[in-house]
């Protein structure tokens, strides 16, 4: 009974793929690298029963513009196709209708019979796209130096570059021996952008040590973004053709700036030399308390205390100096019409009072009769009492 099912099953499958077959892919979908080849099969086909995965010796594989197709048997690449048009498979399973003959179907039904009537061959035609992929993101960070000569700095800063590539592919025997993993016969940029991405960073790092070299400004950074894409390009393809047979079409750097913390550093130095200038520092100065008054006149808990509050009044206000206009000379002044100084009169300074001392006596005089004066008789006398008026010496 086995070997009776084996024959009817390869007699029947032999039969059924003596039909030729017609290759054909209208458009393969955005994205999509590489496309499993489906056999043209309308409503008024007879040909609904043979194997998905044998092609008749003798079946068409047609090629539009911006593809290619190759065919595989048992794993292995047999031939590819890059011109567009119509091309004839030949290697396949023997068929009536390409010149097979009978000798050819037998020997066919007696291979498929030692495996039970299975078929023991796998072909499929592969399609690949060979138009542009477009607008693959990239982003990268690297260091830089940033030099002004005009006050000797160096600072190191790290610069953010963002943009997109484009890329097809130019060799389909590399790319499908390299990296074509598509286990339902389709694979997507997305299956390998990942890798790319990475791959064109490290590349733009590289380039971007050689072009960012020596004395840099910021201005000069947008002059060497046509200068890093072509770089990019050149060093990626001359490493996708050989490995995975890919070709960089197209760079195109969105934008590159320095990082927000460095930017703010490179302004603020910017300022400080703005600065040095008397007259820009002074309308800087300017500036800063024009916004702080008109801040603080904002303020929603009173505009007029809060101005008081960042300037309050002075005892005497001078007037602020026109800081934006250069000191003109002030004119020396005739010493002749400014009147001669007065001088103040002397004044003399009384002395400290010194205790009262008696003038009439010394100390040698201690036992000597003391001398008085009587204001009756308006006379010096030396007794107790005036002889004349009787009056009383007071102690």
């Amino acid at each position: 009974m086995g070997i009776i099912k084996a024959f009817t099953g390869a007699t029947g499958g032999v039969m059924a793929d003596q039909w030729l077959e017609m290759y054909y892919c209208d458009s393969i979908p955005q994205g999509i690298l590489a496309y499993r080849g489906k056999k043209r099969v309308s409503e008024r086909s007879s040909n609904t029963k043979g194997d998905e995965n044998v092609i008749s010796d003798g079946s068409v594989i047609v090629v539009n513009e911006g593809q290619s197709a190759i065919a595989v048997e048992q794993g292995k690449v047999i031939d590819c196709y890059t011109q567009p048009g119509e091309h004839i498979f030949h290697g396949g399973s023997a068929s009536i209708f390409s010149g097979g003959g009978v000798k050819g179907i037998g020997k066919e039904i007696f291979h498929r019979v030692g495996f039970g009537g299975d078929v023991a061959i796998h072909q499929f035609i592969l399609y690949i796209d060979m138009k542009e992929h477009m607008g693959n993101p990239f982003s990268v960070t690297f260091p830089i130096c940033v030099t002004d000569e005009e006050i000797g700095l160096q600072l190191n800063a790290n610069a953010y570059a963002k943009g997109v590539f484009s890329f097809r592919v130019t060799d389909p025997m590399a790319f499908y021996q390299r990296i074509f993993r598509g286990a339902n016969g389709t694979m997507s940029v997305q299956d390998v952008l990942p890798q790319l991405q990475a791959e064109y960073a490290t590349a733009l790092m590289e380039a971007s040590s050689t072009l960012f070299t020596g004395s840099l400004r910021l201005s000069d950074m947008p002059g060497k973004v046509g200068k890093l894409s072509g770089a990019v390009s050149g060093c990626m393809t001359e490493k996708w053709v050989s490995l995975r047979g890919f070709t960089v079409v197209s760079t195109a750097i969105e934008s590159l700036t320095v990082c927000d913390k460095d930017m703010r550093t490179i302004q603020t130095i910017e300022r400080a030399k703005i600065n040095r200038d008397p007259a820009m520092a002074a309308a800087t100065l300017t500036t800063a308390q024009a916004d702080a008054m008109t801040e603080a006149a904002g303020n929603e808990n009173g505009g007029f205390v809060a101005v008081r509050a960042v300037y309050p009044p002075a005892p005497d206000p001078a007037p602020m100096p026109n800081a934006f206009q250069a000191p003109t000379a002030q004119p020396i002044p005739n010493v002749a019409h400014f009147p001669t100084a007065q001088k103040l009169p002397n004044v003399p300074v009384a002395p400290k009072p010194q205790p009262t001392q008696n003038i009439f006596l010394t100390p040698d005089d201690e036992d000597k009769p003391k001398l008085w004066y009587c204001p009756n008789c308006r006379k010096m006398r030396t007794s107790k009492f005036c002889p004349e008026c009787g009056t009383q010496r007071k102690r």
